[in-house]
């Protein structure tokens, strides 16, 4: 209960609502199937009912037949005909039979022929089927009773096949006393199996009910076969093997469900199974329960509005609240301006005016927050600027000083040719950092970049080489002013010019990704790893002025690429600035990357 109570107003009513939406489809579902129970009881005693009325019908049809037999076999014309040998005496006799079969047929209209063949050689069929008689008699035992063969087909020419089944016995001699008990012949009777489902008609006219006979054999028959499984093994042999005879069951036919019952017929040696369909048995309760779920969902429906107009009514001030102080707590300042309304008790006037009353407090302090933070920005700006400019100042004299000595040592050495051009050269550079926008074009700087590498290439001769590679669309890109001049410094005196054989500069740009990557390349003495490690680890500090007294101590010879990092990143942004790499022995490659702007 502690933790119901913890539960929000909302998620309360609606777990109110769900389980009493439960507890109805629990009644609704228990009454559903008690129905369908009954139903289905009803169903079987109905069903059990007419299969007995049925399996009655049928025995003593069939009982009328074995009489019809009866007396065919063991009438005097008969036992006249098949205990002669002559054919003079017996030709009176065989008329009379002719008539007797006659009147049989008139009585038992199904019956389609009579056949009967004697031991004498003599014979007699109504309608010429005596191959199939003398075929079938063979299946039947001689002892003078009567059997059937089960099911059988008859071709007839020009004409559909007929199913019919056959009562057939053997008869012997009871009227001369000489010959008495002597076997005489074979009596049969056909029958077009069609009769019997006559006499069913005549007792059961539901059509939801599918009634079919199987013989001794586990043949099925019904009349145009309305549920196609007279080719189905498969259930014919599941009805055949079936134990208990009187119990139900439910069969799949044809993708449909069919609850199925048999019973017994001793008299054909066969039994009666009834189908009927699941779905037709449940038409009425389905109807029935469609209604109701009509009537239940139009329930639901209105029992959801007054739900929902209880819970808009309880919450919906809760909730506009909440909305309210959450655009308050995402930043959104121009709400603090405002007052919320809620509607409902009370207690809820209550809670607006003490709330709009906060947010007025609220408001006055944030504007007096406002107005002292609007001052520290402008005093961070004038601090960036600044340290901007502290930084451009950071040239390392280095340069100045090294390249005065290597004028002082041509001159006296080799003349005034080469002095004058590293003058002119170092008049270019120094003009070029003094004067103009602090944003130029890449061109630009690569000018200056080639001024600074021939002084060098003049210092060292042969020793020093120096490759270009710029994409041409990246020449009127805009750049920071002095940014590659301190790269290549720094791979001459930290790379190249400790190495004894010959030092390579590759120098570099590209667009890739939206993205401007300016590259300087060395093949000299190149970085040990730990030291490569604290280097980028600086590099991804964030930015910041750089101290005379920090620089000695932790950054060496490498304040140029520091500076260039933070004058990169306080002006693009942390994502952008310097990336270095390098295996020693093998060179160093530092990479700017800065957006790629004004082309």
């Amino acid at each position: 209960m502690r933790f119901f109570k913890k539960l929000p107003i909302t998620t309360q009513l609606i777990i109110n609502g769900v389980l009493t939406l439960i507890v109805l489809i629990a009644i609704l579902s228990q009454s559903y199937y008690s129905i369908s129970d009954i139903m289905v009881r009803k169903n079987k005693n109905y069903t059990a009912e007419m299969t007995s009325t049925i399996q009655y019908s049928v025995a003593r049809y069939t009982q009328e037949l074995r009489s019809i037999l009866q007396n065919i076999g063991y009438d005097t014309n008969t036992q006249k005909i098949y205990s002669s040998n002559s054919l003079m005496d017996s030709y009176t006799a065989g008329q009379a039979l002719t008539v007797m079969a006659g009147n049989m047929v008139n009585i038992k209209k199904d019956i389609f022929d009579i056949a009967i063949i004697g031991e004498n050689g003599k014979y007699f069929t109504m309608n010429g089927n005596y191959d199939v008689v003398r075929d079938l008699m063979k299946s039947v035992p001689d002892d003078g009773k009567i059997y059937n063969t089960g099911f059988e087909k008859l071709n007839i020419f020009n004409k559909d096949s007929k199913m019919f089944f056959m009562f057939g016995m053997y008869f012997y001699s009871s009227y001369d006393s000489e010959s008495f008990a002597k076997k005489l012949g074979f009596a049969s009777i056909m029958v077009d199996l069609n009769s019997i489902f006559n006499e069913i008609n005549k007792i059961s006219n539901n059509t939801e009910i599918k009634y079919y006979l199987m013989d001794k054999n586990g043949m099925l028959y019904a009349p145009k076969d309305p549920l196609g499984i007279n080719n189905n093994q498969g259930i014919k042999d599941l009805l055949f093997n079936q134990k208990n005879s009187s119990s139900q069951q439910i069969i799949e036919i044809n993708g449909y469900k069919y609850i199925v019952n048999m019973s017994n017929i001793p008299e054909i040696e066969g039994k009666i199974v009834s189908f009927v369909q699941e779905k037709q048995l449940f038409s009425e309760i389905d109807q029935t329960r469609a209604r109701i779920l009509k009537i239940f969902s139009m329930s639901i429906i209105i029992i959801c509005l007054l739900f929902f107009f209880t819970i808009n009514n309880i919450t919906k001030p809760i909730q506009k609240l909440i909305f309210f102080m959450n655009n308050i707590k995402s930043g959104s300042i121009k709400d603090l301006r405002k007052k919320v309304k809620l509607e409902g008790s009370s207690e809820i006037n209550i809670l607006e005016y003490e709330f709009n009353s906060m947010m007025n407090e609220i408001n006055n302090l944030t504007r007096r927050l406002f107005e002292t933070s609007s001052k520290l920005y402008e005093v961070e700006l004038q601090k960036d600027k600044a340290e901007l400019a502290y930084l451009r100042s950071q040239i390392n004299p280095h340069f100045l000083y090294n390249t005065l000595e290597v004028m002082k040592g041509i001159s006296l050495e080799e003349g005034v040719d080469k002095l004058y051009e590293m003058s002119k050269a170092l008049a270019l550079i120094f003009r070029y950092s003094a004067n103009g926008s602090n944003i130029v074009k890449l061109n630009d700087e690569i000018n200056i970049i080639r001024a600074y590498i021939q002084i060098h290439i003049i210092r060292f001769g042969s020793r020093l080489e120096a490759n270009f590679d710029f994409e041409e669309r990246t020449l009127d890109a805009d750049i920071l002013k002095m940014i590659l001049q301190p790269l290549v410094e720094n791979a001459i005196y930290h790379g190249i010019e400790p190495k004894r054989d010959k030092g390579i500069l590759w120098v570099g740009s590209k667009f890739e990704d939206g993205k401007l990557l300016i590259w300087v390349e060395d093949n000299g003495l190149g970085i040990d790893q730990a030291k490569l490690d604290r280097i980028k680890a600086k590099l991804a500090e964030s930015p910041h002025i750089l101290s005379e007294q920090k620089q000695d101590r932790t950054m060496g010879d490498s304040i140029g690429i520091y500076n260039v990092n933070n004058r990169l990143k306080l002006t693009y942004g942390i994502q952008f600035g310097l990336n270095i790499e390098s295996r020693k022995g093998e060179g160093t490659r530092v990479t700017i990357t800065i957006p790629g702007i004004g082309v």
